[in-house]
């Protein structure tokens, strides 16, 4: 009676077996998963982006209104955006392996003033993205990260319907 029984478990166990090696076969394959490519001037340019996630330090740094913060440039290499209560305008370029080189000298921004917990987000994200050198494109164009090489600062992205 057992014998009856691991005869039955037997091809079934096997049969899974040869499904999950099959699986694991294609693994490696380019097309499997998320893809995240390094960003062009064509894939970071191509649209204004909302912030999603800002991390300094490898922490998560609370934004109250994430709408508010956002990034566009053109393939002239001119950068404006929100960052919360102000605008902010300034020079960039992107490399073809995704470095971004920023022309620090030029960026400036409006003063107005807020409550001062969105002045401290604004102040944060700021300084997180004139520290930048990275840029990547992901999920086919959806998202863009920003990030330096150590990845401590860390901003995400998602393309606006706007």
């Amino acid at each position: 009676m057992i014998r009856k029984g691991i005869n039955r478990v037997v091809p079934v166990w096997l049969a899974g077996l040869a499904i999950v090696i099959a699986g694991c076969m294609n693994m490696g394959d380019k097309d499997s998963g998320p893809s995240q490519n390094p960003g062009s001037m064509a894939s970071v340019c191509g649209g204004k982006w909302e912030m999603r996630l800002l991390r300094i330090n490898g922490q998560a740094v609370p934004v109250d209104q994430p709408g508010e913060f956002t990034f566009l440039c053109n393939t002239d290499g001119e950068a404006m955006g929100k960052s919360g209560i102000n605008t902010y305008r300034g020079a960039m370029q992107v490399t073809t392996n995704g470095q971004i080189l920023w022309d620090t000298g030029s960026f400036a921004s409006t003063k107005m003033a807020g409550p001062p917990q969105l002045m401290e987000q604004e102040t944060q994200y700021l300084r997180a993205l004139s520290g930048t050198s990275q840029a990547f494109v992901k999920s086919s164009g959806g998202r863009l990260i920003l990030r330096d090489a150590s990845g401590d600062i860390y901003i995400e992205y998602i393309k606006s319907g706007n």
